[in-house]
């Protein structure tokens, strides 16, 4: 018999909320379904009237992250003509994300930190090629591929102690810099 879809709220979001509490502090591993329903006071069967499996709300709880997180980041490129005005308003972008995330990085499991990082590339990437496409990119890939590749190269010079301790016009200068390499 298949399942009835179960609509959102209640009991529902509240073992969201108490997984995403979980799976955040102490990693997917160390979260266990029974972990999860003692702290919202429900049973097995409840998780599974809502759930198919632990993967499912994992899925669930990193999707409600990121469709915050893609959301802002198309708004932010919204209306942008040139990679130099792409560079100041993703600093500004980033610092925000950074204050954000520092409130909540030393509670965060390694685990999720390095899902989350590998995840919060890839949900960029259509927006990238969207402004890669404005800015003229042509290159010889195809522009996912470029675009990907673009937005691992920010990623990977944003989280460098280089770029820490460069100041903002500097950091301005490289993301230029990078954007322009892969117009090419």
């Amino acid at each position: 018999m298949a399942r009835k879809p179960v609509l959102e709220g209640g009991k529902r979001d509240e073992i969201i909320a108490a997984a995403s509490r979980l799976f955040f502090t102490e990693g997917y591993e160390n979260t266990s379904v029974r972990k999860i329903l003692n702290s919202v006071g429900g049973e097995v069967g409840m998780f599974y009237h809502y759930f198919e499996s632990k993967e499912e709300l994992f899925d669930i709880v990193a999707d409600r992250f990121f469709r915050q997180y893609e959301e802002s980041f198309r708004k932010m490129a919204s209306g942008i003509r040139t990679p130099e005005e792409f560079a100041e308003r993703f600093l500004e972008l980033y610092d925000t994300a950074m204050k954000q995330y520092g409130r909540i990085e030393h509670s965060m499991h390694w685990t999720i930190r390095s899902a989350f990082h590998e995840r919060t590339v890839q949900a960029l990437v259509p927006t990238a090629a969207e402004l890669l496409k404005q800015f003229g990119a042509s290159g010889k890939y195809p522009m996912d591929i470029t675009a990907a590749k673009a937005t691992a190269d920010l990623s990977a010079a944003i989280h460098s102690k280089s770029f820490a301790a460069m100041n903002p016009e500097e950091q301005k200068a490289v993301l230029v810099s990078l954007i322009n390499d892969n117009l090419k």
